[in-house]
């Protein structure tokens, strides 16, 4: 019995040296986010997926997917049965079901920040964070009101606190939240850059989705380089811009990354001009310069059917060169595109 006894705090010590070497070592591990654009579930792919399973996605990109720590994406329409249409174009509204496509795409977060989130009023974007909240997705981006539209989310990954923020620059005007209506976060200058500076001192990266710039239009606004060097000044560590549907360069400022706009997901459009689009593989670790890998995908849906498939050959060559043309385009320091998809800063050449 004394022996035992005598044996114990020593066992305890070496359990606990263990334990504190195994959170060491998750420290040390990168965080890895796969970022896609702009995911829309309604119109023509509702039927289709109640017909082949909520997974009917993601059959091609499956293993791309499930390889990272986080998902993020872009919600571009709110989930619900309630609610009138906003008098515009194009109003969206999504089954409540379909949310579960969300988690069979192993999506984390998602940015709410868009000009069709509050295409049906207020009661769908409720609906939609309830349902998020009950599927334990996080979001970020729209609330009842701005206090809680401009609420960031923090997900802890492998020892890591990664926290996001969410903001929409589109119109119609009437979608931003106020101190008293539910809608969007624009991201007033008043109080964006104290959010970021703020989530910046109490997590381990910062990551800010960006709804902006003009749909079809291949180079962003000046406006959007100013706003992203902006929040990357005041802490943000990437900036992940969506809305024109097609895709624009990557820039490294200061060494982290910012990628103007990522396409299409998963978009329920037969589209003509949104024919391809990228995942985007990104390391998040203590190194200088950001480490990211572009992964093409074919979105046009016409060819693929709602299943975004990844580009091989001579269509895979040609996207990224075109995607080396537009970055070189928007860095101060030559960036470099190997054949793996990785995009790197070419320095000491």
């Amino acid at each position: 019995m004394n022996r035992i006894c005598s044996g114990l705090p020593t066992l305890i010590l070496l359990l606990l040296v263990t334990l504190l070497l195994a959170v060491h070592q998750n420290k040390d591990e990168p965080v890895t986010v796969i970022a896609t654009g702009d995911t829309m579930l309604g119109s023509w792919i509702e039927d289709i997926i109640k017909e082949k399973g909520h997974s009917y996605p993601f059959v091609h990109i499956k293993e791309y997917l499930d390889s990272a720590d986080l998902h993020i994406t872009n919600l571009e329409a709110p989930f619900g049965k309630l609610g009138e249409p906003y008098d515009k174009q194009f109003t969206f509204r999504v089954d409540p079901d379909l949310v579960h496509v969300l988690r069979a795409g192993s999506v984390d977060i998602v940015s709410l920040a868009n000009n069709h989130m509050m295409d049906y009023g207020p009661e769908p974007l409720q609906e939609t964070r309830d349902l998020l909240d009950l599927h334990e997705i996080l979001y970020a981006g729209a609330g009842s009101n701005l206090t809680e539209a401009r609420k960031a989310t923090i997900a802890e990954v492998n020892g890591k606190r990664i926290g996001f923020l969410s903001y929409s620059l589109t119109f119609p005007e009437e979608f931003w939240a106020s101190d008293t209506s539910a809608g969007t976060c624009f991201p007033y200058a008043s109080f964006v850059y104290k959010d970021v500076a703020r989530l910046k001192n109490k997590t381990d990266f910062v990551i800010v989705a960006c709804h902006w710039g003009q749909e079809l239009r291949t180079t962003p606004k000046d406006y959007q380089v100013e706003l992203a060097h902006n929040l990357i000044d005041n802490g943000a560590d990437v900036i992940l811009g969506h809305h024109p549907h097609v895709v624009q360069g990557i820039e490294f400022y200061k060494g982290k990354l910012i990628a103007y706009s990522l396409g299409n997901f998963v978009f329920a459009s037969y589209s003509e001009r949104a024919r391809d689009s990228m995942m985007l593989h990104i390391s998040l670790s203590n190194e200088a310069i950001m480490k990211a890998r572009i992964v093409p995908i074919n979105v046009y849906n016409r060819e693929v059917d709602f299943q975004p498939v990844p580009l091989t050959g001579d269509a895979r060559h040609a996207f990224l060169q075109r995607m080396l043309l537009m970055s070189q385009e928007l860095n101060s320091v030559p960036v470099g595109i190997n054949n793996d998809g990785d995009i790197e800063m070419i320095v000491n050449r």
